[in-house]
């Protein structure tokens, strides 16, 4: 069996537009959100004082707005997942299991994300939270995410890192099993789940 796991953020959920909206509102009334660039580190733009406003912000203040209020990274996004889902079960001799993950959320946070699940309407079976990375790799064979962190120290044996790019991933492209510039393009690549098929048998 393969498990693919696809984090929201950056990939399915479009988590930086919202953040700086928020923190605009909150914070900084001055800034021209038009003018912002959410493909890039929204760190370049916010900043808090301490972790516990940082959290604050997150997980008490602004967590339905952040991460369920959210659009979809990519128009029709859902429905290609879907579709995709479909043909991964059409696979003889295969099991290809597909989850959705979201690191190191906490408090409503989680609802939150369960309803922007629900407002795109993906039929995915599995969603869970992870708090690190091993936890990750310990329920997926394959990642498909924007987070560099996952590539900043060897990947353990047999597992694969699919890096969708981003201005704020870059100098991690190199080392990726591959790389797509959206989820959209792993899933329109024929070859993609051949290829992970031909591997897993050899």
């Amino acid at each position: 069996m393969i498990t693919i796991g696809i984090e929201l953020n950056h990939v399915v959920r479009n988590i930086n537009k919202q953040i700086l909206k928020y923190y605009n509102k909150e914070f900084n009334k001055e800034w021209d959100i038009e003018d912002m660039d959410d493909t890039k580190d929204v760190y370049e733009y916010i900043h808090f004082d301490s972790k516990k406003d940082n959290y604050k912000f997150f997980f008490e203040d602004y967590p339905y707005e952040v991460f369920g209020c959210a659009e979809a990274m990519e128009r029709n996004l859902a429905v290609k997942i879907n579709n995709w889902l479909v043909d991964i079960s059409d696979i003889e001799d295969e099991d290809i299991k597909v989850v959705f993950y979201s690191m190191n959320e906490d408090n409503i946070a989680i609802q939150s994300s369960y309803f922007f699940l629900s407002k795109i309407g993906t039929r995915v079976r599995k969603m869970f939270f992870p708090r690190n990375i091993q936890e990750v790799w310990d329920e997926c064979d394959v990642v498909i995410t924007a987070n560099k962190d996952f590539l900043e120290h060897e990947t353990p044996q047999g597992k694969k890192v699919v890096l969708i790019n981003k201005p704020f991933n870059s100098e991690a492209k190199e080392r990726a099993y591959k790389n797509y510039n959206t989820l959209s393009e792993v899933i329109d690549d024929n070859n993609f789940l051949k290829d992970l098929i031909n591997e897993e048998r050899k």
